[in-house]
């Protein structure tokens, strides 16, 4: 089966159930504590914002109105805790980016923009905690029985999922069905690098920088690969979920295969599929059992070589720690997820190497060039902005 046709086979069943079938077990999206919901969008050159806390009626203001709308709403960079920007529609941040470049950099409204520049920047990191994409969200939690092209309006998911007010106020119904279940692992990471990147801007506007600078070439640099690690983490948060799991055994990134001998420190194992996407140089987790089964006992290894006998795809995996499988045992192998401590220690590297006038970023010396895949995501969102 291909995930085309596993694809489709949730969607007919949804059709058939009129139910929405879920895609995960887990909450596509992180804890978030203090809401906003937010819908924008330029008008003949205005910019009309609504805009609705949980239980509160939504508000609308338009132009500067609307920034002392979220003023008053608690949006602001001198806040303690920041509000996440809840929003169905994928204009809204862009209009809302284009009115806080309105604002004053002293103004009575600079706090407010100072936040709304926060969000967009944000809103590149998957799975971060500061602005909730519901309809993207939606997507990754559940399929529907209608077209694919429909999944991308609002309306559809208020359908299924039951939902009857279509005001900014029915934003904080949906982000509860989407909240309902435990988050999906690795997410937390990200929160915290979010609570450390509020830290920062909070620090940046008391220190009177203005957000509408270009940024440094040091300074675009970490940011690029502060998003790399966020979009690696929240690969291997999905890859955590069972459901998700079942659909990635039909995109090659989960296989199902029977161990062989051990020879040395080498394990040879055969896949039950010809397309697993596992290459020499990846680094990979399994366990006995079915793909369902928690991974408590896990394994971890590196693949030394593949190679293709008899019509069966064959890895030979190096660097088997405890828990070896024994031969004849029937094993699930994925990709292993990040580890957020070495990402942030790379970081941090990196960081210092821009701060320092004799290392190689900073002198133009050639360094040795290292080979690595750059998400899709991040290079979508680097030709949107160029």
């Amino acid at each position: 089966m291909t995930v085309e046709w596993y694809d489709l086979a949730q969607r007919l069943y949804a059709a058939r159930s009129g139910h929405p079938v879920p895609r995960l077990r887990h909450s596509p999206l992180p804890t978030i504590t203090l809401p906003i919901a937010v819908r924008a969008a330029i008008q003949a050159g205005s910019v009309l914002v609504s805009a609705a806390l949980p239980a509160q009626a939504p508000a609308s203001g338009r132009d500067l109105d609307g920034l002392r709308l979220l003023a008053d709403h608690g949006v602001q960079i001198t806040a303690d805790t920041p509000h996440t920007l809840i929003t169905d529609d994928p204009g809204t941040l862009p209009a809302l980016l284009s009115l806080a470049r309105r604002a004053d950099p002293d103004g009575e409204h600079a706090a407010t923009a100072a936040q709304i520049a926060w969000w967009a920047d944000r809103a590149d990191f998957p799975g971060t905690s500061a602005v909730a994409d519901l309809i993207g969200a939606c997507r990754l939690a559940w399929v529907t029985g209608t077209l694919p092209d429909a999944e991308r309006h609002a309306a559809t998911w208020r359908a299924w999922l039951g939902i009857t007010d279509d005001a900014t106020s029915g934003l904080v119904a949906l982000l509860d069905r989407l909240l309902d279940g435990p988050t999906l692992a690795l997410l937390s990471w990200i929160t915290e690098d979010d609570t450390y990147s509020w830290g920062q801007a909070q620090s940046e506007h008391a220190d009177g920088w203005d957000w509408r600078r270009p940024d440094t070439p040091g300074r675009a640099a970490t940011a690029l690969r502060a998003r790399c690690d966020a979009a690696d983490l929240h690969a291997g948060a999905l890859l955590s979920d069972p459901l998700y799991r079942r659909r990635a055994v039909h995109t090659g990134h989960v296989v199902h295969a029977v161990a062989g001998q051990v020879q040395g420190n080498r394990l040879t194992v055969t896949c039950e599929r010809l397309d697993g996407r596992m290459r020499a140089g990846t680094s990979l987790i399994g366990w006995a059992g079915t793909i369902d089964a928690p991974a408590h006992d896990t394994f971890a290894a590196g693949v030394h070589a593949t190679s293709v006998a008899a019509g069966r795809l064959l890895l030979t995996l190096s660097r088997v720690n405890a828990n070896r499988p024994s031969p004849g045992t029937r094993i699930v192998l994925c990709p292993a997820p990040p580890d957020p401590h070495q990402m942030r220690r790379g970081r941090q590297r990196y960081r210092q190497l821009y701060a320092s006038r004799s290392s190689w970023l900073t002198t133009g010396r050639t360094p040795v060039p290292i080979r690595r895949d750059v998400p899709l995501d991040v290079l979508v969102a680097g030709a949107e902005a160029s």
